[in-house]
């Protein structure tokens, strides 16, 4: 194993000892170091390039007297003036110690061993299939910090256990499992993402940042071509070159360790990822096809399903980030990522909409407490008309945008106007713009399966006129003895036929948006 000048250097600020003097090649690079000329040493036959020599200035007149070739470490006592240096060219190291040439060079030789054997047991490590918490573990002996390991989300991966965190983010990284929104916002404003979305070096900072109020090195992890883990080390005294070296060979080890490991700790590289999205895309499978793939990818293929769509989640940090705290809070979600807008299929095997509901709070809650805009279609029961719920929910996403401040004073506190934007409610808005072109949509819509075509099928299996009724029922704004009226009906057989409506649209008719809704599906399909 080879190791740059400038961790010698390093590792003697570290000691304390005065460095008189560096080489002008500090990456040039060495293998050992020794008090002794020993002919017989294979560094000998090479040339004295791979090995640090160290010794006194009496020793170095002598060498220089002879003509002795390598690189030397010249320990100069402390009342020891400086020789003459050579200006050219030089890689020698002149330090000012009290301690002998043979005990510093003792001294150093057990610390590269160190080394070298905290590199080999990484490397032993890996083979037998360890995960990135037991590198940073094995990395407290060595170098002696704290060191964070966190992924692209900005959530916790692992850290070093016997080192306590010395600021408050690295702190609440531990504490809460991500590092804090304010964090976030504040590497977002100072532009942090985009550096480290191409940076491919160990960036060092021996002076506060925005971000960290302590020494630190921080090393971006990339695969395949993006930034995918984020390795960082804070330091309570300035940071050395020596430091920087160890740094880099951990964050190698910690890099190979992500590649074989990445899959199964990131749950947004789930398998069914790329069949949703051709699936919301429109791309059309036969029924068989469908089928097959539904089951590979854990899809039920009936049962009931709903659809949000937000194309604004950057102020939760980045599209990865919302959609991996939406699996962390409900697993049984299925999310699609397109760019910045993240889609979220909530599905249910069964048909009862309790499932759904406790599915939907626990979305809308983290969109309200992220500030992320959500549209959302309307229920659906066969996977295939996913491609069609997209298009509900981000018709419902502009429109609710627009429009949505007219609920406000309408709605109970705690509704979620501001964030959340249903279709039904915001589809007659788009149906009545002008500059919509809606006809293609509203084509869509009526040829698939919606509240209407499902009430007429029902009609035309049992032979009733539920649809009939519903339509006299809309008109009379839900009162119902005006419906027994012209329908020539009996209050109670009025009331038994709106509640087998009910079930078939799948709402309460009680609720304004879904009255308007059904109110304008009948007067486009008229």
């Amino acid at each position: 194993m080879q190791f740059p000048l400038d961790m010698l250097t390093g590792y003697f600020i570290e000691q304390g000892i005065a460095v008189v003097k560096e080489p002008q090649h500090p990456k040039a690079l060495f293998s050992w170091v020794s008090a002794f000329l020993d002919q017989e040493a294979p560094a000998a036959a090479e040339g004295e390039e791979d090995t640090m020599r160290f010794l006194g200035p009496r020793a170095l007149e002598e060498l220089r007297g002879a003509g002795t070739p390598g690189r030397r470490v010249v320990v100069l006592g402390p009342r020891d003036a400086v020789p003459e240096i050579p200006a050219l060219g030089n890689d020698d190291i002149y330090i000012r110690s009290a301690l002998s040439p043979q005990l510093l060079a003792d001294r150093v030789q057990r610390h590269l061993m160190r080394v070298v054997q905290w590199n080999d047991q990484m490397g032993v490590m890996l083979e037998e299939g360890c995960i990135t918490q037991d590198l940073l573990k094995a990395s407290e002996p060595v170098l002696g910090c704290f060191v964070a390991l966190s992924d692209s989300t900005f959530s916790y991966i692992a850290h070093t256990p016997n080192i306590a965190p010395l600021d408050e983010r690295t702190a609440y990284l531990v504490k809460n499992g991500c590092y804090s929104p304010d964090t976030i916002r504040i590497a977002r404003e100072h532009g942090f993402m985009r550096v480290w979305e191409h940076q491919e070096w160990t960036a060092i900072h021996n002076v506060p940042t925005a971000l960290f109020s302590y020494p630190t090195l921080d090393r971006v992890i990339h695969q395949r071509g993006s930034y995918a883990a984020h390795l960082v080390m804070v330091s309570p005294t300035e940071i050395s070159t020596s430091q920087v070296f160890l740094f880099n060979l951990l964050a190698r080890k910690v890099e190979a360790c992500l590649e074989r490991h990445w899959r199964l700790e990131n749950p947004l590289e789930q398998s069914y990822s790329y069949f949703l999205r051709e699936l919301l895309t429109g791309n059309v499978y036969d029924e068989p096809q469908l089928a097959e793939h539904a089951k590979l990818h854990g899809l039920p293929l009936t049962g009931l399903f709903e659809l949000c769509v937000s194309d604004n989640t950057w102020r939760a940090g980045s599209p990865s980030y919302f959609a991996k705290k939406i699996l962390e809070g409900e697993p049984s979600c299925k999310v699609a990522i397109n760019g910045q807008s993240v889609a979220v299929l909530l599905c249910a095997p069964d048909t009862r909409r309790g499932r759904i509901a406790a599915m939907e709070e626990e979305v809308f809650d983290l969109a309200h407490r992220m500030r992320v805009e959500v549209g959302v279609s309307d229920r659906f029961e066969r996977l295939e008309d996913a491609a069609l719920a997209l298009e509900k929910a981000r018709i419902a996403l502009r429109y609710g945008r627009r429009k949505s401040r007219r609920h406000l004073a309408f709605d109970a506190p705690g509704a979620g106007t501001e964030e959340v934007f249903r279709f039904r409610r915001y589809f007659p808005y788009f149906a009545t713009d002008p500059f919509a072109r809606s006809e293609k949509f509203v084509t869509r819509l009526l040829a698939s399966p919606n509240p209407l075509t499902d009430l007429r099928a029902a009609d035309r299996e049992r032979g009733t006129s539920d649809a009939e009724i519903l339509r006299v029922y809309l008109h009379a704004e839900g009162r119902i003895n005006v419906v027994c009226d012209q329908m020539h009906m009996h209050r109670n057989t009025v009331t038994y036929r709106l509640d087998k409506i009910r079930r078939i649209v799948r709402g309460d008719l009680d609720d304004a948006d879904l009255r308007l809704y059904l109110r304008m599906l009948y007067l486009l399909s008229d």
